[in-house]
Formats: structure tokens, sequence, C-alpha cells
């Protein structure tokens, strides 16, 4: 025997009733329905709230990028005037020189060259400093783990029983090296899970931990911004996320002082 459930409404004002039978089954599917509409509507809301922060990072990064080019071209502008000082200075300095021999013909002759032409020594080695500065400059920042690990929110802060800071994040999110150096370690670290850990030089050293897979090999050299693994849940983990540390000459530092 089929069961029948059995709906009736009355109008207000009226003594008419309206009664409608409904089988047990159009019910079972009215609910599973809407629990599914409620489960595709969080997902969606969570879905879209990621991708606004991702956009947030990517316009951050933007406007970053954009303030330093345009002090490139500040600087760019300022070499320009050097150059002009420096040949100006030069070209004083002999006219000077032949004015106190009291040669016009040499003052003109002097005075019809390309003034911009001649670069001066002190030029040539302020020139040649500061591009070693660059060098310099451009090795040591290549090194020094000063981005962020993966796209995700920070979950957990660095404490003094979490030496660490806890990125939440989609599972099989790429995972990048903050610098570049040598993959010391790549494989199992039992409650860490998965783990790839690199020697960046000048007793920097970073561990990814949690990780689902690893795309760096232990010995292996990794470029910064490189991707050596991904998101996962492996190991002592409550949910999918990636455990990030800095340790400089052995000693664990606040990854947030150096984003």
């Amino acid at each position: 025997m089929r069961r029948l459930y059995t709906i009736q409404i009355i109008p207000e004002g009226s003594t008419k009733v309206r009664t409608y039978r409904v089988k047990r089954i159009w019910l079972k599917l009215y609910a599973w329905v809407i629990c599914l509409f409620a489960i595709l509507l969080c997902i969606f809301i969570w879905k879209f709230a990621e991708i606004n922060m991702q956009l947030a990072i990517a316009w951050k990064l933007k406007a970053d990028n954009d303030w330093l080019m345009k002090r490139h071209i500040e600087y760019e502008s300022i070499f320009s005037d050097l150059d002009s000082i420096y040949a100006i200075e030069n070209q004083i300095q002999n006219i000077l020189e032949t004015y106190l021999e009291n040669d016009s013909n040499k003052v003109h002759s002097i005075l019809d060259k390309n003034r911009f032409t001649h670069i001066s020594s002190k030029k040539v080695q302020m020139d040649t400093d500061f591009e070693a500065e660059m060098n310099i400059n451009r090795q040591n920042l290549d090194a020094f783990p000063n981005m962020l690990p993966v796209m995700g929110v920070i979950s957990k802060l660095y404490s003094e029983d979490h030496k660490a800071v806890d990125f939440a994040s989609a599972m099989n999110e790429p995972v990048f090296a903050t610098a570049s150096g040598k993959a010391v370690f790549a494989g199992d670290k039992g409650d860490l899970g998965l783990v790839v850990e690199i020697d960046h030089g000048g007793g920097f050293i970073t561990r990814y931990a949690h990780m689902s897979r690893l795309a760096a090999r232990s010995g292996a050299q990794v470029r910064k911004g490189e991707i050596i693994g991904f998101v996962g849940n492996t190991g002592n983990s409550s949910g999918e996320h990636l455990h990030y540390e800095i340790l400089l000459n052995g000693k664990s530092m606040d990854p947030t002082k150096y984003f």
C-alpha cells in the first residue's frame, strides 16, 4: 500500500476546503532537491570569495610593480642628467685651461665640438661600481625568502608553540619556492607529511610541509618562484593547508616579517 500525505488548504473567509494528496516519494525528492541547492549555493559563495581574494592579491602586486617601474624611470632620468653634468664639467675645465694659455683658436675649436661625447673616468668608475652593486643586490634578493609560498589565506600565525605560518588553500594548489637555493630534503617527515626543505645560503632554510605531492627532488637546484609541490593534507593535519617555516642559522623566524 502506497503511503500518501494529505494537505488541506482553507482560504480565509471561505468554507470550501482544498485537498491535495502528495506521495511520500515526492516529498523526499523535494527535500533532496532543496538540500542539493543549498550545498551548491555554499560552494558558489566559497569559490566567489576565493576568487575575490586572489584578485585582491593580484591588484596589490600590480600596484607594487607600477611603483617600481616609476622609480626605475626616475633613476634613468637622474643618470641621464649625470651624464650631461659630467660632460659639461669636463668641457668647462678644458676651456678654462685654454683660456689661461690665451689661445683663442683652441677655445673656439673646443666650443665647436660635441660637448656630450666625453665620458670622464670618474663617471666610468661610478657606473662600474653601481653595476657591481646592482649584481650583488640581485643575487642577494634572489636568495632572500620574501615572497608568498602559495595562493591562500593565513589560518594560523607564528607563535612560541607554532613556529611556522599555516596557509589555508585549495587541495593541489601549487607551492612556490620563496627564494632560490638547493633542495636539501624532499620526502616524508612523519607528522609533517610530505616536506621540501631548501637551503638558500647565508644561513636561510625554508620548509614546506603537509603537501599532497612533490615537484622538487632532494639535491636539485630550485629557482625563486619555481613550483616545488602541491598543497595537501599529509602527515598530522586536520585539513588541506601549507605549513611554512623560515630558519636563520638554525633559529626559527616569523615568516610574516619577510613577506
